[in-house]
């Protein structure tokens, strides 16, 4: 049995300025040929958890490229096109039996609206009509041209996400059971409904919850081998996005589309739960200056990279300091001028620094600092959970800046936020600052569990929670929750 196994994620955001390079590959991961076998083996990514599975069925692995680029506005063209030809190119050196790639599903390219859909016609028109098991990130973006290009589809279960390895465990069954001859079918259903990840989480939000549950026990039903969500991230504007399941089933007298259809249903009646409950920086300070027990978080989410913002928003900083507290901050941004700028001086000195929205610049200017420089740090840190768990990253070369009770970790790349790995990296603990700033939409909210309080800032920026607030242009209306109604709106 000859398997070939690849990977090739990444998060898109239309409503980001950023583009993203060859850099925001190898800042993550991005292994090539037999690396793919030394490096990702007793990982925690996708592609390990599948090895794990074709290492114990002793299947002939066949690597193409494994990388995930993390998440950002676009690709740029020609770093898609590099990474595509890269991980197409190994199945012209001999037939395989069949192939497991991991991929995300929402990644935004230059000049494609679905560069997933491109790389897997091509992988197709290289391998033919073999069985092709994909695992998607459940913010991915499902239609019906995937679908018809896949032997089967699965989704990560949990957001946060913390079952990438067991993701790939469950796309390779899938597939050994496909080269067992096994006939796969799919069943797809997809609403005209798109949902802030701020409340979508399985472990944290009731309704999120509710559908995780009721897709585990249609998977103890003989016969259904998969029953996957996908909640397109909304950040991602596309004219066809939305959210639904897709089933796998290997019985033929199992009704998957009737199964899809009740799930259909129920994330409907739900959808209201969905909507974000946001604070104002302003209301969450007054809310809690003064209190005893610290530190408050403060989610500009607005700007989470994770979703795929530039990361170098400062508006949230410049209302903390407009209101005068007093209080300790503790912050990041994303500012490459201000790195090199600080690497000419040494520490302890005093610069004048003009830091922030430099990517995203649509909601004011930078903020300029008389700051001290406290210390250089090579960005270089581990992740500890989540899609990318024990991956070495690096948010490039940083450096800590003080401006009176503001401390600021500046670096030059922007990065994921799983917890708070990169404010330890540089040697910084947010448990002795009285509010600490971060910014993803949802992670906080376990990594922080333990804060006396949280809050979800309601801030403008390229991820913004309130879906409102973004500037849609694409998505066809009717969709939830810009349009309402009692019927389920319904994409093809």
């Amino acid at each position: 049995m000859r398997v070939a196994v690849g990977a090739l994620l990444f998060e898109g955001n239309s409503f980001s300025l950023s583009r993203a390079g060859i850099e925001a590959f190898e800042n993550n991961y991005l292994e090539r040929g037999q690396d793919v076998l030394s490096k990702l083996r007793g990982g925690g990514v996708e592609v390990s958890g599948a090895l794990s599975v074709f290492d114990k069925a002793e299947a002939e692995i066949v690597p193409l490229i494994a990388s995930h680029g993390g998440c950002g506005g676009a690709v740029r063209r020609r770093v898609f096109e590099q990474l595509r030809d890269e991980l197409v190119a190994p199945l012209a050196h001999g037939p395989v039996d069949g192939i497991y790639l991991a991929l995300h599903g929402a990644m935004a390219c230059e000049e494609t609206d679905h560069p997933e859909v491109e790389l897997l016609r091509m992988v197709r028109a290289a391998v033919g009509d073999i069985p092709i098991v994909v695992s998607l990130d459940l913010h991915g973006n499902v239609t019906p041209d995937l679908v018809d290009l896949c032997t089967a589809i699965v989704c990560y279960q949990q957001y946060p996400h913390d079952d990438a390895f067991e993701t790939g465990i469950r796309g390779a069954r899938l597939l050994l059971h496909a080269l067992a001859g096994h006939p796969l079918r799919m069943a797809y259903r997809k609403l005209a409904m798109l949902i802030s990840p701020t409340t979508g989480g399985t472990r944290l939000s009731p309704a999120m919850r509710a559908i995780y549950r009721e897709c585990r026990a249609l998977e103890g039903v003989p016969g259904v081998l998969a029953a996957s969500y996908f909640m397109l991230t909304p950040w991602l504007e596309r004219r066809d996005g939305g959210s639904g399941f897709v089933l796998v089933v290997d019985d033929p007298a199992i009704d998957a589309g009737a199964l899809a259809d009740a799930l259909i249903a129920k994330l409907w009646a739900a959808r209201h739960a969905f909507v974000p409950k946001l604070t104002t920086v302003e209301a969450a300070i007054a809310e809690t200056i003064g209190a005893e027990a610290k530190p408050i978080i403060l989610s500009e989410m607005s700007d989470a990279v994770g979703a795929g913002a530039g990361g170098d928003s400062v508006y949230a900083v410049r209302q903390f300091l407009a209101l005068d507290t007093g209080a300790a901050l503790l912050a990041q941004v994303v500012d490459p001028e201000v790195v090199a700028q600080a690497a000419q001086s040494p520490l302890g000195a005093e610069l004048t620094v003009a830091v922030g929205n430099k990517i995203e610049n649509r909601y004011g200017p930078p903020i300029v600092l008389k700051a001290r420089v406290m210390r250089f740090f090579d960005g270089a840190f581990t992740y500890s959970g989540g899609l990318m768990s024990g991956v070495r990253a690096s948010i490039g070369s940083s450096v800590v800046l003080q401006a009176g009770k503001l401390t600021l970790l500046v670096s030059t790349y922007p990065s994921y936020e799983y917890a708070d790995e990169q404010y330890r990296a540089a040697g910084l603990d947010p448990r002795q600052f009285e509010f600490v700033l971060v910014k993803n939409p949802m992670n906080f909210q376990q990594t922080y569990a333990w804060a006396p309080k949280l809050f979800a800032l309601d801030t403008p920026g390229a991820a913004a929670a309130d879906l409102a607030r973004l500037d849609w242009t694409l998505c066809e209306r009717p969709f939830f929750p810009l349009d309402d109604g009692p019927q389920p709106y319904m994409r093809p």
